[in-house]
Protein backbone atom coordinates (compact mmCIF):
# COMPACT_ATOMS: atom_id res chain seq x y z
CA UNK A 1 0.00 0.00 0.00
CA UNK A 2 2.81 2.38 0.94
CA UNK A 3 4.69 1.63 -2.29
CA UNK A 4 1.54 2.32 -4.30
CA UNK A 5 1.05 5.63 -2.47
CA UNK A 6 4.66 6.64 -3.13
CA UNK A 7 4.28 5.91 -6.84
CA UNK A 8 1.10 8.00 -7.00
CA UNK A 9 3.01 10.90 -5.40
CA UNK A 10 5.78 10.57 -7.97
CA UNK A 11 3.38 10.44 -10.91
CA UNK A 12 1.60 13.60 -9.71
CA UNK A 13 4.94 15.37 -9.22
CA UNK A 14 5.93 14.44 -12.75
CA UNK A 15 2.61 15.49 -14.23
CA UNK A 16 2.46 11.87 -15.33
CA UNK A 17 0.84 10.96 -18.58
CA UNK A 18 1.36 7.45 -20.00
CA UNK A 19 3.91 7.63 -22.81
CA UNK A 20 4.33 5.23 -25.67
CA UNK A 21 7.56 5.47 -27.57
CA UNK A 22 10.91 6.99 -26.78
CA UNK A 23 11.01 9.96 -24.38
CA UNK A 24 13.47 12.60 -25.55
CA UNK A 25 13.54 14.41 -22.21
CA UNK A 26 15.81 13.34 -19.37
CA UNK A 27 13.98 13.95 -16.13
CA UNK A 28 16.17 15.10 -13.26
CA UNK A 29 15.02 15.71 -9.72
CA UNK A 30 16.00 17.21 -6.38
CA UNK A 31 14.61 16.54 -2.93
CA UNK A 32 14.66 19.81 -1.00
CA UNK A 33 15.30 23.54 -0.94
CA UNK A 34 18.37 23.69 1.30
CA UNK A 35 21.49 25.41 0.03
CA UNK A 36 23.35 22.22 -0.83
CA UNK A 37 21.07 21.92 -3.88
CA UNK A 38 22.24 25.23 -5.31
CA UNK A 39 24.96 23.80 -7.54
CA UNK A 40 22.37 21.57 -9.22
CA UNK A 41 19.99 24.49 -9.76
CA UNK A 42 22.81 26.68 -11.14
CA UNK A 43 23.70 24.07 -13.78
CA UNK A 44 20.05 23.89 -14.83
CA UNK A 45 19.35 27.63 -14.82
CA UNK A 46 22.53 28.35 -16.79
CA UNK A 47 21.34 26.02 -19.56
CA UNK A 48 24.36 23.75 -19.19
CA UNK A 49 22.51 20.45 -19.64
CA UNK A 50 21.13 21.78 -22.92
CA UNK A 51 24.65 22.94 -23.85
CA UNK A 52 25.81 19.33 -23.66
CA UNK A 53 22.93 18.00 -25.70
CA UNK A 54 20.47 17.01 -22.98
CA UNK A 55 16.86 18.16 -22.94
CA UNK A 56 16.22 18.09 -19.20
CA UNK A 57 13.07 18.53 -17.16
CA UNK A 58 13.82 19.57 -13.58
CA UNK A 59 11.36 18.29 -10.97
CA UNK A 60 11.06 18.82 -7.23
CA UNK A 61 10.11 15.61 -5.38
CA UNK A 62 10.20 15.98 -1.59
CA UNK A 63 12.22 13.37 0.26
CA UNK A 64 15.20 11.27 -0.78
CA UNK A 65 13.36 7.94 -0.56
CA UNK A 66 10.62 9.21 -2.89
CA UNK A 67 13.27 10.19 -5.43
CA UNK A 68 14.75 6.71 -5.16
CA UNK A 69 11.33 5.25 -6.00
CA UNK A 70 11.20 7.52 -9.05
CA UNK A 71 14.61 6.30 -10.20
CA UNK A 72 13.68 2.65 -9.72
CA UNK A 73 10.45 3.20 -11.67
CA UNK A 74 12.56 4.62 -14.52
CA UNK A 75 10.61 7.90 -14.36
CA UNK A 76 13.75 9.87 -13.41
CA UNK A 77 17.20 9.65 -14.96
CA UNK A 78 19.24 11.41 -12.28
CA UNK A 79 18.42 12.65 -8.78
CA UNK A 80 20.24 15.14 -6.57
CA UNK A 81 19.64 14.00 -3.00
CA UNK A 82 21.29 13.46 0.37
CA UNK A 83 23.48 10.38 0.63
CA UNK A 84 21.43 8.60 3.30
CA UNK A 85 18.67 7.54 0.89
CA UNK A 86 20.86 5.93 -1.80
CA UNK A 87 23.00 4.25 0.86
CA UNK A 88 19.94 2.74 2.52
CA UNK A 89 18.49 1.73 -0.86
CA UNK A 90 21.71 -0.01 -1.88
CA UNK A 91 21.86 -1.83 1.45
CA UNK A 92 18.34 -3.09 0.73
CA UNK A 93 19.40 -4.40 -2.69
CA UNK A 94 18.37 -1.54 -5.00
CA UNK A 95 20.45 -1.07 -8.16
CA UNK A 96 21.32 2.52 -7.26
CA UNK A 97 24.77 4.12 -7.51
CA UNK A 98 26.25 7.46 -6.44
CA UNK A 99 27.87 9.17 -9.45
CA UNK A 100 29.01 12.43 -7.84
CA UNK A 101 29.23 14.12 -4.44
CA UNK A 102 29.68 17.88 -4.50
CA UNK A 103 29.30 18.63 -0.79
CA UNK A 104 30.80 16.24 1.72
CA UNK A 105 30.03 17.76 5.13
CA UNK A 106 26.97 17.65 7.38
CA UNK A 107 25.51 21.21 7.12
CA UNK A 108 22.61 20.90 9.55
CA UNK A 109 21.82 22.81 12.72
CA UNK A 110 19.52 21.68 15.53
CA UNK A 111 16.89 24.41 15.85
CA UNK A 112 14.67 24.57 18.93
CA UNK A 113 11.81 26.67 20.21
CA UNK A 114 12.49 29.77 22.27
CA UNK A 115 11.84 27.99 25.57
CA UNK A 116 14.46 25.27 25.07
CA UNK A 117 18.05 26.21 25.87
CA UNK A 118 19.84 22.94 26.69
CA UNK A 119 19.99 19.45 25.11
CA UNK A 120 18.55 17.76 28.20
CA UNK A 121 15.29 19.67 27.75
CA UNK A 122 14.64 17.72 24.54
CA UNK A 123 14.14 14.42 26.34
CA UNK A 124 10.59 13.21 25.78
CA UNK A 125 10.00 15.88 23.11
CA UNK A 126 9.07 15.73 19.41
CA UNK A 127 11.62 16.57 16.70
CA UNK A 128 10.31 17.36 13.22
CA UNK A 129 12.09 15.91 10.19
CA UNK A 130 11.24 15.98 6.48
CA UNK A 131 10.87 12.23 6.01
CA UNK A 132 11.89 9.12 7.88
CA UNK A 133 15.00 7.62 6.34
CA UNK A 134 16.21 10.96 4.95
CA UNK A 135 19.28 13.00 5.71
CA UNK A 136 17.52 15.04 8.42
CA UNK A 137 16.90 11.84 10.38
CA UNK A 138 20.60 10.97 10.10
CA UNK A 139 21.46 14.47 11.33
CA UNK A 140 19.07 14.20 14.29
CA UNK A 141 20.46 10.83 15.33
CA UNK A 142 24.01 12.12 15.08
CA UNK A 143 23.17 15.28 17.09
CA UNK A 144 21.27 13.40 19.80
CA UNK A 145 24.19 11.05 20.37
CA UNK A 146 26.77 13.88 20.33
CA UNK A 147 24.69 15.92 22.80
CA UNK A 148 24.16 12.97 25.11
CA UNK A 149 20.38 12.91 24.70
CA UNK A 150 20.04 9.67 22.76
CA UNK A 151 17.62 9.18 19.88
CA UNK A 152 15.57 6.73 21.95
CA UNK A 153 14.61 9.62 24.25
CA UNK A 154 12.98 11.75 21.54
CA UNK A 155 10.17 11.18 19.06
CA UNK A 156 10.85 11.81 15.38
CA UNK A 157 7.86 13.24 13.53
CA UNK A 158 7.66 13.23 9.73
CA UNK A 159 6.60 16.79 8.94
CA UNK A 160 7.60 17.78 5.38
CA UNK A 161 9.51 20.78 3.96
CA UNK A 162 11.68 23.27 5.89
CA UNK A 163 9.05 26.01 6.19
CA UNK A 164 6.49 23.56 7.58
CA UNK A 165 8.96 22.31 10.18
CA UNK A 166 9.86 25.86 11.22
CA UNK A 167 6.17 26.61 11.69
CA UNK A 168 5.82 23.43 13.77
CA UNK A 169 8.60 24.56 16.11
CA UNK A 170 7.19 28.08 16.36
CA UNK A 171 3.72 26.78 17.18
CA UNK A 172 4.95 24.22 19.70
CA UNK A 173 3.75 21.25 17.65
CA UNK A 174 7.41 20.16 17.67
CA UNK A 175 10.20 21.17 20.02
CA UNK A 176 13.00 21.06 17.47
CA UNK A 177 13.97 20.38 13.89
CA UNK A 178 17.08 20.03 11.75
CA UNK A 179 17.74 22.75 9.16
CA UNK A 180 20.47 23.59 6.69
CA UNK A 181 21.11 27.09 5.31
CA UNK A 182 19.34 29.22 4.19
CA UNK A 183 16.44 28.17 6.41
CA UNK A 184 18.85 27.62 9.32
CA UNK A 185 19.74 31.32 9.15
CA UNK A 186 16.13 32.31 8.52
CA UNK A 187 15.02 30.42 11.64
CA UNK A 188 17.66 32.17 13.74
CA UNK A 189 16.49 35.56 12.43
CA UNK A 190 12.99 34.68 13.68
CA UNK A 191 14.27 34.18 17.21
CA UNK A 192 14.55 30.39 17.29
CA UNK A 193 17.55 28.86 19.03
CA UNK A 194 20.37 27.00 17.28
CA UNK A 195 21.30 24.41 19.89
CA UNK A 196 24.00 22.69 17.84
CA UNK A 197 25.72 23.32 14.51
CA UNK A 198 26.86 20.05 12.95
CA UNK A 199 28.62 21.99 10.18
CA UNK A 200 31.18 23.29 12.67
CA UNK A 201 32.17 19.71 13.54
CA UNK A 202 33.42 19.13 9.96
CA UNK A 203 31.94 15.63 9.82
CA UNK A 204 32.53 13.97 6.45
CA UNK A 205 29.19 12.91 5.02
CA UNK A 206 27.82 12.62 1.44
CA UNK A 207 25.27 15.42 1.83
CA UNK A 208 24.88 16.32 -1.87
CA UNK A 209 24.95 13.37 -4.24
CA UNK A 210 23.93 12.68 -7.82
CA UNK A 211 22.47 9.20 -8.11
CA UNK A 212 21.15 6.97 -10.88
CA UNK A 213 20.32 3.33 -11.56
CA UNK A 214 23.27 1.09 -12.37
CA UNK A 215 21.39 -0.37 -15.35
CA UNK A 216 20.69 3.14 -16.67
CA UNK A 217 24.38 3.97 -16.35
CA UNK A 218 25.30 0.81 -18.27
CA UNK A 219 22.76 1.48 -21.04
CA UNK A 220 23.13 5.27 -21.27
CA UNK A 221 26.74 5.90 -20.26
CA UNK A 222 27.23 8.69 -22.87
CA UNK A 223 24.13 10.46 -21.46
CA UNK A 224 25.50 10.14 -17.93
CA UNK A 225 28.82 11.56 -19.06
CA UNK A 226 27.16 14.56 -20.69
CA UNK A 227 25.13 15.07 -17.53
CA UNK A 228 28.27 15.13 -15.39
CA UNK A 229 30.01 17.49 -17.84
CA UNK A 230 27.16 19.95 -17.33
CA UNK A 231 27.21 19.44 -13.58
CA UNK A 232 30.98 19.98 -13.32
CA UNK A 233 30.77 23.16 -15.40
CA UNK A 234 27.92 24.27 -13.14
CA UNK A 235 30.14 23.80 -10.10
CA UNK A 236 32.79 26.06 -11.61
CA UNK A 237 30.17 28.66 -12.60
CA UNK A 238 28.72 28.52 -9.08
CA UNK A 239 32.12 29.21 -7.52
CA UNK A 240 32.97 32.08 -9.89
CA UNK A 241 29.60 33.84 -10.29
CA UNK A 242 28.26 34.53 -6.81
CA UNK A 243 25.69 37.10 -7.96
CA UNK A 244 24.14 34.64 -10.44
CA UNK A 245 24.16 31.86 -7.85
CA UNK A 246 22.36 34.07 -5.33
CA UNK A 247 19.69 34.94 -7.92
CA UNK A 248 19.12 31.22 -8.47
CA UNK A 249 19.04 30.57 -4.72
CA UNK A 250 16.43 33.28 -4.27
CA UNK A 251 14.29 31.79 -7.04
CA UNK A 252 14.20 28.28 -5.58
CA UNK A 253 14.02 29.12 -1.86
CA UNK A 254 11.58 32.05 -2.25
CA UNK A 255 13.67 34.02 0.25
CA UNK A 256 14.31 37.71 -0.39
CA UNK A 257 16.68 38.56 2.49
CA UNK A 258 19.92 39.27 0.65
CA UNK A 259 22.04 38.90 3.79
CA UNK A 260 20.72 35.39 4.44
CA UNK A 261 21.13 34.42 0.78
CA UNK A 262 24.73 35.70 0.76
CA UNK A 263 25.47 33.92 4.05
CA UNK A 264 24.11 30.70 2.60
CA UNK A 265 26.21 30.95 -0.53
CA UNK A 266 29.38 31.61 1.50
CA UNK A 267 28.59 28.75 3.90
CA UNK A 268 28.41 26.15 1.13
CA UNK A 269 30.81 27.58 -1.47
CA UNK A 270 33.90 27.32 0.72
CA UNK A 271 33.53 23.52 1.01
CA UNK A 272 31.96 22.65 -2.36
CA UNK A 273 34.13 20.45 -4.58
CA UNK A 274 34.86 21.56 -8.14
CA UNK A 275 35.49 17.94 -9.08
CA UNK A 276 32.71 16.05 -7.24
CA UNK A 277 34.47 12.73 -6.72
CA UNK A 278 32.80 10.68 -4.00
CA UNK A 279 34.97 10.30 -0.89
CA UNK A 280 34.99 6.71 0.44
CA UNK A 281 35.40 8.03 4.00
CA UNK A 282 32.21 10.10 3.67
CA UNK A 283 30.27 7.08 2.41
CA UNK A 284 31.69 4.99 5.25
CA UNK A 285 30.33 7.56 7.72
CA UNK A 286 26.93 7.17 6.09
CA UNK A 287 26.76 3.43 6.74
CA UNK A 288 24.82 2.26 9.80
CA UNK A 289 27.09 1.34 12.68
CA UNK A 290 24.53 -0.66 14.66
CA UNK A 291 24.01 -3.24 11.91
CA UNK A 292 27.25 -3.87 9.97
CA UNK A 293 26.36 -4.88 6.41
CA UNK A 294 29.62 -6.46 5.35
CA UNK A 295 29.40 -4.47 2.10
CA UNK A 296 32.51 -2.87 0.63
CA UNK A 297 32.28 0.92 0.51
CA UNK A 298 33.21 0.87 -3.20
CA UNK A 299 29.88 -0.83 -3.95
CA UNK A 300 28.01 2.39 -3.22
CA UNK A 301 29.61 4.76 -5.73
CA UNK A 302 31.22 4.96 -9.17
CA UNK A 303 33.80 7.68 -9.82
CA UNK A 304 34.83 6.33 -13.23
CA UNK A 305 33.03 8.93 -15.38
CA UNK A 306 34.41 11.84 -13.38
CA UNK A 307 37.88 10.31 -13.50
CA UNK A 308 37.52 10.11 -17.30
CA UNK A 309 36.65 13.80 -17.45
CA UNK A 310 39.75 14.65 -15.41
CA UNK A 311 42.02 12.42 -17.51
CA UNK A 312 40.63 13.81 -20.77
CA UNK A 313 41.41 17.38 -19.69
CA UNK A 314 37.78 18.49 -19.53
CA UNK A 315 38.00 19.82 -15.97
CA UNK A 316 41.18 21.77 -16.68
CA UNK A 317 39.58 23.26 -19.81
CA UNK A 318 36.47 24.39 -17.90
CA UNK A 319 38.58 25.87 -15.12
CA UNK A 320 40.37 28.07 -17.69
CA UNK A 321 37.17 29.13 -19.43
CA UNK A 322 35.25 30.14 -16.30
CA UNK A 323 37.21 32.75 -14.37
Amino acid sequence: MFKRLVMVMIFFALGFVPQFGYAQTVRISYSGTSGQNLTFWVAYEAGLFKKYGLNTELIFIAGGSTNIQGLLANEIGFAHIGGSSPIQAILQGAEIVILASSYGLMPYGLVTGKTIHSPGELKGKRIAIARLGGIEEVAVRFAMEKLGVGTRNVTLVQSGPDVVRIAAVESGAASATMLAPPQLFAAASRGLNILADLGSLKVNYPTSTVVARRSYLAQERPVAKKFLMAFVEGLHLYKQKKSFAIQVLQKYTKLSNQEILSQTYDYFAKNTALVPLTDPAAVQNGLPTDKPSGRKVEEFYDNSLLEELVQEGFVKKIAKEIR
